[in-house]
Parts: C-alpha cells; sequence; structure tokens
C-alpha cells in the first residue's frame, strides 16, 4: 500500500465512479482500476461493490475512507514541518481560519506569535467551521479559528471577543441611507442567508436565522451563500441584503455599505479551537498571541464589540 494508492481511493469513494473519479485524479480509468483491484488485493478484501452505473463503498471501504484521509494528513502536516525546517524554523503549526479572521484578525496574531515563537512557521489554511471540525479531528489542521463553541466533546474551544452583527446593504440602493435597520423591516428585504449547519453541525448561518425565528419573522431568503465572502460578493452586485459580523467593516469590500441592526442578539463569536488529544506544541504560544490581539482588536474597535462583561450576551462554553 502506498500514499498514490489511497488517494486514488479516496477519489473513487468521494466520486462513486471510476470515470469522474480518473478525471478528479488525472489518470486514465483502467489504471485507476487496476490500483484499485491492487489495493483490494493486498488487504485481502473488497472496497467498493461495482453494479452496472453503481459503486458503493462497502464496510471495509468506509473503514479504509477515514485512516486513508488520517495517514495522507499526517503525511502532509509531516511534510510541511520538514519543508519549514529547511527554511530553518524548528517547529511548525498548521492553523485552519475563516476568512473574514484570515482579513481581520490573523495578521496581527501572526506578527505577535512570531515574536514569541521566532524559529517557528505557520501554514494557513481558509476553511469554514465543518471544514475545520473535520480538519481537527484528521490532523489535517492543529488549531482552528471559528464561530462559536464547538459542540462536540473531542473539540476544545477558547472564546476570544464577540462581535456585533450589522447590515451590510448594496452601496448606493435604495437600502443604503442612514440609521439603524430594525428587525421587522429586515425581514421584508431580499436576504442573502448562509446555509444552515448539518443536524449535529450549527453554523453562522443557523445563528443568524434564529435571530429572525426569536421574533416569530420570516426573513426574505433571496439567496442562499455557503460563506461570507460569497455573500459580500452577492451583497456587492445588489442582490439583496446580508446580516454580518461587524468586523467586515474593517475589510471595506467595494460596493458593500453597511448600517447598524436595531436587535438585541448575542451576536457572533471568534474562537480558537484545538482537538483535545492533540496539542501542538507551539498551542501555548499561539493561544497568547491570539488572546494579545483579541485585546488589541476590542480596545481599538469598540464600537464593533459587545461588552463580555454582559452576562446575559455571552455564550458560555460546555
Amino acid at each position: 500500500m502506498n500514499m498514490r494508492q489511497l488517494q486514488y481511493f479516496l477519489a473513487v469513494a468521494a466520486e462513486l465512479n471510476f470515470t469522474r473519479a480518473s478525471e478528479r485524479v488525472n489518470i486514465a480509468q483502467p489504471a485507476l482500476s487496476a490500483q484499485i483491484i491492487s489495493l483490494e488485493d493486498e488487504l485481502g478484501t473488497a472496497l467498493f461493490t461495482r453494479e452496472k452505473r453503481k459503486v458503493l463503498l462497502t464496510p471495509a471501504g468506509e473503514i479504509l475512507v477515514e485512516h486513508a484521509q488520517r495517514v495522507l494528513n499526517t503525511a502532509s502536516a509531516a511534510i510541511a514541518a520538514v519543508r519549514a525546517s529547511g527554511r530553518g524554523a524548528r517547529a511548525h503549526l498548521i492553523v485552519g481560519s475563516i476568512y473574514t479572521a484570515i482579513y481581520c484578525f490573523l495578521p496581527n496574531t501572526l506578527r505577535l506569535f512570531k515574536a514569541l515563537a521566532p524559529d517557528s512557521d505557520v501554514s494557513l489554511q481558509e476553511m469554514t467551521i465543518s471544514q475545520q471540525i473535520s480538519a481537527l479531528k484528521e490532523g489535517a489542521i492543529e488549531v482552528g479559528l471559528v464561530r462559536g463553541h464547538v459542540y462536540d466533546h473531542n473539540i476544545v474551544t477558547e472564546l476570544l471577543y464577540r462581535e456585533l452583527l450589522v447590515v451590510a446593504v448594496p452601496a448606493g440602493s435604495e437600502y443604503d441611507v442612514p440609521g439603524p435597520v430594525n428587525l421587522r423591516e429586515l425581514a421584508a428585504w431580499p436576504l442573502i442567508a448562509v446555509a444552515r449547519g448539518t443536524a449535529t453541525e450549527r453554523g453562522y448561518g443557523d445563528r443568524i436565522l434564529d435571530i429572525f425565528e426569536d421574533e416569530n419573522l420570516k426573513p426574505t431568503i433571496a439567496k442562499e451563500a455557503h460563506d461570507m465572502h460569497t455573500s459580500a460578493c452577492l451583497v456587492a452586485a445588489g442582490v439583496g441584503v446580508a446580516v454580518v459580523p461587524a468586523v467586515m467593516q474593517l475589510m471595506q469590500p467595494l460596493g458593500v455599505a453597511y448600517r447598524p441592526l436595531n436587535a438585541e442578539t448575542p451576536g457572533v463569536s471568534l474562537s480558537l479551537a484545538w482537538h483535545k488529544d492533540r496539542v501542538p506544541p507551539l498551542l501555548s504560544a499561539w493561544r497568547e498571541a491570539a488572546r494579545a490581539n483579541a485585546a488589541e482588536l476590542t480596545a481599538r474597535h469598540p464600537q464593533y464589540f459587545l461588552d463580555t462583561s454582559r452576562p446575559d450576551l455571552i455564550e458560555q462554553a460546555a
């Protein structure tokens, strides 16, 4: 068994179609089929059932998916660490982050971290919250920057700050006028909603829609987006409005204006996340840098953040 075989296996497992899988990994279908057969022969069991126009994972195949992904993630982490060492770094940290944190929070955190751990190196990946949770479990990243508390017994979260929510509107549109927006008014506007999370993993979209549901209001959803930057793009294009964290104003995307939201909500938080059983050696320095930056950011832009001394507005970690 080798890494390439595992990559081929995961491609077939994801596509459940040998033709599409061969295109995905850029090899001929007969060669891909031969690699899977060779892997099955080595393991002594079938990984897929093959019927006419239908490919399904066997129970053994489902087990291998989890382990194969973990092996490849570990290998990728090892490669990144070795390359970092080649650049003179003695330690390496793999970080996942939501979109807004990459632009508004991470630059200064990285500067502070470098001062605390000068011989270290950081690899950074933009990921949704659900992608980060999966990546933490699989070992693809070592620490994440997520919204809210992650209600998973394997994941530890630490609150950094809690942001106010504002309404992003198309600049120059009928919605771009001075003054706050009340929730009943907003419910009638075309809303670009971030997609809800899964039954077990609630996301940013769930928290926003909950605000309407708590007031027995039904928003007018014009479009659904899967991430924050897509929402901002759609707002700029005039498709609708969106409820976004106040810190988005620091990014100043073209074609987007902001109005206060006249509703008391718990806002949205930014938290660190890591796996309870895989605590990276650099976590302590990373936490110190993140905490220091959070304190600086909230002091510099207090109008964007909730007063965390109000316990009724804080979502307590479990």
